[in-house]
């Protein structure tokens, strides 16, 4: 699958989208309002990693800091700048939360929410600051 070419259109959703993904950031499930808005087919998904996702705009040290396994809390929340399969993006709110089978760290359930004009207003002027650093 080719990385798509990222456009400046913003796509926006209203219902919550949820994915989940084994320990090491692999997508192995998602629910049908994270396929409609991300615009890949479930099929598509399954077995891809979470960065599919990423949106160039995003600074690597940012997402690789919210994912890194180092600094991994139980459930972390962040804005983030996602990029769809035709490369509109979408804003959300993300929480992600750790997924446990018997007491072991299994994967990480994920779910976006609409987020505010204030918050990705907020969030562009962080990404700002992360590519002056």
């Amino acid at each position: 699958m080719h990385r798509p070419i990222a456009l400046d259109v913003e796509y926006t959703f209203t219902n919550n989208l949820i994915y989940e993904t084994d320990s090491q950031g692999i997508i192995t499930y998602a629910n049908q309002n994270f396929c409609e808005v991300s615009g890949f087919r479930r099929e598509e998904l399954i077995g891809k990693n979470h960065s599919i996702f990423k949106h160039p705009d995003v600074p690597n040290n940012l997402y690789d800091n919210l994912w890194s396994t180092e600094k991994r809390l139980k459930q972390w929340f962040s804005v983030l700048k996602n990029m769809r399969r035709d490369g509109m993006y979408f804003w959300s709110d993300i929480h992600c939360t750790i997924k446990y089978d018997n007491d072991k760290e299994a994967g990480f359930l994920i779910v976006h929410k609409p987020t505010s004009s204030l918050n990705v207003e907020e969030e562009t002027e962080r990404y700002a600051q992360y590519n002056i650093e």
